[in-house]
C-alpha cells in the first residue's frame, strides 16, 4: 500500500513538473510570427492615413523573428516608417542609465547605496540620506523637474532645455516630497542626476560611457543619445501629436537633456538589448541588479526595480518599461520564461502603444484561462447604508480629492465598484478600506491598504463654496524660490483664476475649504496664520506633491 501511494505521489509530481515546464515553455516560431502579424495588421489598418505610425519588433530565444512598420516617419514628404527607422525612447532609456551605474559599481568606483551628495555636493542637505538607489527606484522624494519648470513657464516644449538647466532646477529644491525610501513617486529628476553621477565618476561624457560599455558590447549600432537636439540623425522619424480629430502637428523634444530619456534607437537594437538580458551575456550580476525590486524603509517591496518594472501579464512574468517624450510613445517588454521580447516604437500619440504591445502578447501567448467566476467572489457582500459614504474624501498624504458616489443604486469610489466583506470593511479591487465612525455611525476617515501593504488615510471633507470675500483674501502675487516662479491669484466675482508666467490663465474649481483644483487635476491650497489670514499657497500634483509659495509684499 505504501509502495502504491509512493508511485501515485511520484506520478503526481511528474505531472506537476510537466505542467510547469509547459507553462514556462517558449512558443514555437510559427505561432510567434503569425500572432505578431495579426496584431500588427489590425493596428495598421486602424490608422487613418496619412498619419504617423509605429515600428514593431518581436524576438524569440534572443533572435529577431518579426520586424515591421507602418505609418509615416515624415508627414511633410510622405516618408514611410521602416523597421530601421530611428525613434526616441522616452523613459525606456532609464534602464540604460541604471545599467551604467551598475557597471561603475562593479568597477569598484561607487556603490548604489552611497549618498548622492558624495558625488553631487551641490545638493542641499535634506536631513535624511538620499542614495543613488533611491533615485533609480523612484523612492528619493525628488520633485520631477518637468513639473517644477512648468510653474515658471519654462517647461519642456516652451524653451530649449539643457542638462545644466535641469541640474540648476533640481539642486535649488530645498525640500523633498517625502523622506527618501519611505514612498514611491516617479520622478525624472533622479535619472538626470544619475547621468551626471556617471560622468563625474567615469570622467567621460555620459553618451560616450554608455556607447563604449553598453551599446558596443551588445551590438546596438543604431543607438545614440539626443544630447544635441539640432543634430541631423539619418533615418529618424519626426514626432507628431494632435488633439482629438484635429490636424497632426509636429511635436519634437526641444531638449539636449538625457539620462531619464533622450535615447535614439531602433526596434532591432532594443531586441538585442533584451537578448543580452535573457542570455546574461554581460554577466548575471548586471541583470540581477537591474531586476532587484525596490524595498521601502518599512520593508514593503515595490514592482519597480532599476529602470525596469517587474510584474506579470495574464499570468506570465513580465519585465518592461514604457516611455513618452513629446510625440514619441514607446514600450519594451520581456517575458523571460517564454523567451519572448516585444519592442514598439511610435512617432505619434495614437495608436495607444501599450494596447498595441499587449495585443501582440495576447496573440502570441494566448489563449489565456477564463477569469475567475462570480463564485470566487461569493464572500463579498452588499454595502450597508451606502449613502453615508457619498461625498468628497481627501487623501491625507497627497491632498488629492476622491469621491464616493451612488450610481444605479451601487456605491462607487472614483467610479470603481465598492463591496463589503464579512469583517465590516469595504473592498475596492484588492484594496481594503477600514473605517472609523462617529457616535451616530457617520464615517469620519478610513485607512486604505492595498495588496503590497501600502496604507493611506482618507478624511471626509465638506464641499466648499467660497464667497467673493473668501476668494478676495487670496488675491495677489505669490512667489516660490525653489521653483523660481511667480503666480497671481485673481478673484473675479465667484470665479478663482490663477495666472502663470507668461500669461496662462487657469480657472480653479473649489474642493474643500482652502483647496482648489485646475482642469489638469493639479491641486492648489492655502495656509493661514493664527488670525486666519492666508500666508502661503501650495501647488502640487502626482510628480511634484508640494511646491510652496509665499505672498509677495
Amino acid at each position: 500500500m505504501r509502495s502504491v501511494a509512493r508511485k501515485i505521489a511520484l506520478s503526481a509530481a511528474a505531472i506537476c513538473l510537466l505542467a510547469g515546464n509547459l507553462i514556462s515553455q517558449a512558443p514555437d516560431r510559427e505561432k510567434v510570427v503569425a500572432g505578431a502579424e495579426r496584431a500588427f495588421e489590425k493596428a495598421a489598418k486602424a490608422v487613418a492615413m496619412p498619419a504617423p505610425g509605429c515600428a514593431v519588433g518581436v524576438s524569440l530565444n534572443g533572435e529577431s523573428v518579426f520586424e515591421k512598420a507602418f505609418g509615416l516617419a515624415e508627414m511633410e514628404h510622405n516618408v514611410p516608417n521602416t523597421p530601421q527607422t530611428v525613434f526616441e525612447s522616452g523613459s525606456v532609456a532609464k534602464q540604460f542609465t541604471a545599467a551604467a551605474l551598475v557597471l561603475l559599481q562593479q568597477d569598484g568606483k561607487l556603490n548604489l547605496d552611497d549618498p548622492v551628495k558624495k558625488y553631487i555636493p551641490e545638493l542641499p542637505d535634506y536631513g535624511s540620506p538620499l542614495t543613488i538607489r533611491h533615485m533609480l527606484n523612484h523612492t528619493a522624494g525628488l520633485r520631477d523637474w518637468f513639473s517644477v519648470r512648468a510653474l515658471s513657464g519654462e517647461g519642456a516644449g516652451e524653451h530649449i532645455i539643457t542638462q545644466q538647466m535641469i541640474f540648476d532646477t533640481i539642486v535649488r529644491q530645498k525640500g523633498l516630497d517625502f523622506t527618501p525610501g519611505s514612498e514611491y513617486s516617479y520622478s525624472n529628476s533622479g535619472y538626470q542626476l544619475a547621468a551626471m553621477v556617471v560622468e563625474r565618476v567615469s570622467k567621460q561624457k555620459f553618451s560616450d560611457f554608455v556607447a563604449e560599455r553598453l551599446f558596443k558590447p551588445v551590438g546596438m549600432k543604431n543607438s545614440a543619445w539626443r544630447d544635441d537636439h539640432r543634430r541631423i540623425v539619418p533615418g529618424r522619424a519626426n514626432a507628431y501629436s494632435r488633439e482629438g480629430d484635429g490636424p497632426w502637428r509636429l511635436t519634437m523634444p526641444m531638449m539636449n537633456a538625457h539620462g531619464g530619456g533622450g535615447m535614439l534607437t531602433t526596434v532591432g537594437d532594443w531586441l538585442k538589448w533584451n537578448a543580452m538580458l535573457d542570455s546574461r551575456s554581460m554577466g548575471t550580476p548586471l541583470v540581477e541588479a537591474l531586476e532587484t525590486q525596490a524595498v521601502l524603509n518599512d520593508g514593503r517591496k515595490l514592482a519597480y526595480a532599476l529602470g525596469l518594472s517587474v510584474g506579470s501579464y495574464k499570468g506570465n512574468r513580465n519585465i518592461s518599461h514604457g516611455g513618452a517624450t513629446a510625440g514619441y510613445r514607446t514600450v519594451l517588454s520581456r517575458f523571460p520564461d517564454k523567451k519572448i521580447s516585444i519592442a514598439v516604437l511610435c512617432n505619434g500619440t495614437s495608436p495607444n502603444v501599450n494596447d498595441l504591445a499587449n495585443s501582440i502578447a495576447d496573440e502570441i501567448l494566448g489563449p489565456f484561462p477564463d477569469p475567475p467566476s462570480a463564485e470566487a467572489n461569493a464572500e463579498k457582500l452588499p454595502v450597508e447604508q451606502p449613502e453615508r459614504y457619498v461625498g468628497l474624501w481627501k487623501n491625507e498624504r497627497t491632498k488629492a480629492p476622491n469621491r464616493f458616489t451612488m450610481t444605479d443604486g451601487e456605491l462607487r469610489f472614483n467610479n470603481m465598484p465598492v463591496s463589503a466583506i464579512p469583517d465590516g470593511s469595504l473592498m475596492i479591487g484588492a484594496a481594503k478600506l477600514t473605517f472609523k465612525y462617529d457616535e451616530s455611525g457617520k464615517p469620519v476617515f478610513f485607512e486604505a491598504r492595498n495588496a503590497n501593504g501600502d496604507s493611506s488615510r482618507y478624511t471626509a471633507e465638506a464641499e466648499w463654496q467660497p464667497t467673493a470675500a473668501d476668494l478676495a483674501a487670496f488675491a495677489g502675487e505669490w512667489y516660490s524660490d525653489d521653483a523660481e516662479a511667480k503666480v497671481r491669484f485673481i478673484a473675479e466675482g465667484s470665479d478663482a483664476i490663477l495666472i502663470f508666467k507668461p500669461s496662462t490663465r487657469v480657472t480653479l474649481r473649489p474642493l474643500y475649504k482652502d483647496y482648489f483644483a485646475d482642469q489638469s487635476g493639479q491641486l492648489i491650497w492655502f495656509d493661514r496664520d493664527a488670525s486666519g489670514k492666508p500666508v502661503g499657497i501650495h501647488i502640487g500634483g502626482s510628480r511634484m506633491r508640494d511646491m510652496p509659495f509665499v505672498r509677495v509684499k
